[in-house]
């Protein structure tokens, strides 16, 4: 049996600026008649979760992502449609929800323990981890409402850690807490995970979705976008959210002197590409045309998208001579076996150098979009060898 089954589920915001509209729409509502104006907040969403699963949920803000964790918490109701959850749910939505900002952090975790049916000794020992875990000194017995953001993670957080929850609803609570409060949270849903829970989380983080999560939706505008693997889906969006690549517009060169006449990016087949796959062999090509007769010099270079210089290098440092295929018109050819770039986007620039290699006169960028089914961060990956 599913966890969580929802079927065509909507949420529905009428807009409301006066008394008259107020009373409009709660006619309409009572008399079963569409409100005629609003924001469709959620529309038509289904989705099955089974136990044991972890499914993230990606999408811009105002997606809808924390409207349909509410509502699977029990905060709000749809508009319309059905959903079913089974078993227990521990939500950690908006920071502070669930606590009381004038009781004290250990009131508030008493009080907790006690709706979970916590009760002598038990709630005693769990009150202690609970404590143990947030690891928030003598603020434990202040009032909440004197907490910073990340110390009522913390309490949310080891609230959660002693409950266990069938389901574990979160949102964005990896982005508020400290490195290390982040890295003890990310080893108890392992554990959690481990153990048969299943896991809602909402995060712009790519490397916490990739890292946590199975499966995972794309929101976009209130529907479901995409469903697939938490990976699939993190790179899908990540793609579309990343900046574009700009436009490249040559600078005016004149085509009479030193210049870049043609640049490619090339496959195994010999094939013009703005795609590889991280571990393909890649070839690059610039063809350049000097007025003398004289060989000039290339300087090959790769940045990210923006702008942040990943590798640069030129053809004088490794001694090497361009082909000379006559008319002034002179050939370099790069090849790049097991290319170490990362997914993501880059431009290659290819810069015409005088003969003396003294100068950079002309440049030509080319776009290449990386892709590749991996969990490592950063944009090159590294010839390590984990010998134990």
């Amino acid at each position: 049996m599913p966890l969580i089954k929802i079927n065509n589920l909507n949420k529905f915001y009428p807009h409301i600026s006066n008394n008259k509209q107020r009373l409009k729409s709660m006619w309409q509502i009572l008399t079963n008649n569409p409100v005629s104006s609003g924001a469709h907040v959620l529309k038509d969403i289904n989705l099955t979760v089974h136990k044991g699963q972890s499914l993230a949920i990606v999408g811009r803000n105002g997606a809808g992502k924390s409207t349909l964790l509410k509502i699977l918490s029990g905060v709000i109701q749809p508009s319309s449609g059905d959903f079913k959850v089974k078993g227990s749910v521990g939500a950690l939505l908006e920071l502070g929800s669930g606590f009381d900002p004038e009781y004290t952090g250990i009131d508030n975790l008493k009080m907790s323990a006690a709706m979970a049916g916590m009760r002598g000794q038990q709630a005693k020992d769990k009150i202690k981890r609970m404590i143990d875990f947030a690891d928030i000194g003598d603020y434990v017995y202040e009032p909440v409402k004197n907490y910073s953001s990340g110390m009522v993670v913390r309490l949310g957080f080891a609230v959660v850690t002693e409950t266990k929850p069938d389901l574990l609803i979160t949102d964005e609570v990896l982005a508020v807490g400290d490195e290390n409060f982040q890295r003890k949270c990310l080893s108890w849903i392992d554990y959690y995970l481990g153990t048969g829970g299943t896991l809602l989380l909402v995060s712009h983080s790519i490397y916490h979705v990739q890292k946590i999560c199975q499966q995972a939706i794309w929101l976009e505008n209130g529907k479901i976008r995409m469903h697939g693997s938490a990976y699939d889906v993190s790179q899908a969006y990540h793609y579309d959210t990343v900046n574009e690549l700009p436009e490249i517009t040559p600078a005016e060169v004149d085509q009479s002197g030193f210049h870049v006449s043609q640049a490619q990016i090339l496959n195994n087949n010999n094939e013009a590409v703005d795609q590889a796959n991280t571990g393909d062999t890649v070839y690059f090509k610039a063809k350049l045309f000097s007025p003398t007769g004289e060989a000039p010099g290339l300087c090959f270079g790769v940045v990210s998208f923006d702008n942040q210089p990943v590798y640069g290098g030129y053809s004088e440092q490794f001694k090497q001579q361009p082909k000379n295929l006559g008319g002034g018109l002179f050939e370099f050819t790069l090849r790049i076996q097991h290319l170490p770039l990362l997914p993501g986007r880059y431009h290659i620039k290819f810069h015409t150098m005088s003969p003396d290699q003294l100068q950079l006169i002309d440049t030509v960028e080319k776009p290449l979009t990386v892709k590749g089914e991996t969990r490592e961060m950063g944009v090159t990956r590294l010839p390590i060898e984990w010998l134990s």
